[in-house]
């Protein structure tokens, strides 16, 4: 099965989320910022990262620009709940960065499901 890396640093969503997806097969890495998602994908074989964008450290956008250098093939999930200006513009920035999906919080876990589905089929 797929092992997905998921980047938040509000660690109950992390346990929601990774709890969900393990649930439904997939072995789930937990970070809590940029720096410590870099690691884990040195260290890891990772198919699928799930990063929210806004983090104190370093945040989502530089970690996907990161991601995309480094680890070119492993697709990105951008989640945000907005911050100084709206979670559209923030994910509408991320596409752009490099991810291949987006989910605005609070999101089901369904319509996660659906994504990582989605980008692990591609």
């Amino acid at each position: 099965m797929s092992t997905i890396l998921f980047v938040d640093d509000n660690p109950e969503l992390v346990e929601i989320h990774s709890t969900y997806l393990r649930d439904m097969g997939y072995t789930v890495e937990t970070a809590g910022d940029g720096d410590a998602a870099l690691t884990l994908l040195e260290l890891h074989h990772i198919d699928l990262l799930i990063t929210d964008v806004v983090m104190p450290g370093k945040e989502g956008f530089e970690t996907i620009i990161e991601v995309r250098t480094k680890h070119p093939n492993v697709p990105i999930i951008a989640i945000s709940g907005g911050g100084r200006v709206g979670a559209r513009d923030y994910l509408t920035l991320a596409m752009s960065m490099g991810a291949k999906a987006t989910l605005s919080k609070p999101f089901s876990a369904s319509a996660l499901h659906r994504e990582v589905q989605h980008l692990l089929r591609e």
